[in-house]
C-alpha cells in the first residue's frame, strides 16, 4: 500500500488533550465562559429587536389593549423593552464553576419566556436560548480559545 500514515495513539493524543484541559481550568475557563456569557449578551438583545425567538419564529403580537396602553405609555417602544428590562440593563450572565448562566432577575421574564394563563394571560415569547448562529459562533469562540493551548511554543 503506498501513501502517507497518521497514526494517533493513546501515547500521542492523550498529553496534548490532557495539557489542553488543564489550560481550560481556572482563569482560561473563566475567560472562555465569558467570552460565551458577552456575546450570549450580544445576540439576545440584538434578537430583541426583531422581536424573534431563537429558533426564528416572531413574537405574538401585544393584544389590542396592551398596545394601546404601551402605546400611550412608551410611544415607539418595542416589544418587551423599557429603560431597565429583562433586555436592557437586567439582562445578565454569571459564571459558577463549570457554569454559564444567561438570564434576568426581572421577574416577569419567565413570564414571557414560558408565557402566563393567570391575570390577561400572556402568550409565551421566548427570548432565552440558543439559535443555530449562537451555536456556531459559541463552537468558533471555543475553538479560539483552544488554539493557544495547540500552539507549538
Amino acid at each position: 500500500m503506498s501513501g502517507a500514515r497518521i497514526e494517533f495513539t493513546v501515547d500521542t493524543v492523550t498529553p496534548t488533550l490532557q495539557r489542553a484541559l488543564r489550560g481550560l481550568q481556572g482563569d482560561s475557563r473563566d475567560l472562555l465562559l465569558n467570552d460565551i456569557g458577552e456575546y450570549l449578551l450580544r445576540s439576545t438583545r440584538e434578537r430583541g429587536k426583531t422581536q424573534r425567538s431563537p429558533r426564528g419564529a416572531p413574537w405574538v403580537p401585544l393584544s389590542d389593549e396592551y398596545k394601546k396602553y404601551k402605546t400611550r405609555k412608551r410611544p415607539g417602544v418595542r416589544m418587551l423593552v423599557f429603560d431597565f428590562h429583562m433586555q436592557g440593563d437586567q439582562l445578565a450572565y454569571q459564571v459558577v464553576g463549570d457554569n454559564l448562566f444567561v438570564g434576568t432577575n426581572a421577574v416577569y421574564g419567565a413570564r414571557h419566556q414560558f408565557g402566563d394563563d393567570g391575570e390577561g394571560g400572556i402568550p409565551a415569547r421566548p427570548w432565552l436560548g440558543l439559535s443555530d448562529d449562537d451555536e456556531e459562533e459559541i463552537a468558533l469562540i471555543v475553538d479560539d480559545h483552544l488554539m493557544g493551548l495547540f500552539s507549538v511554543d
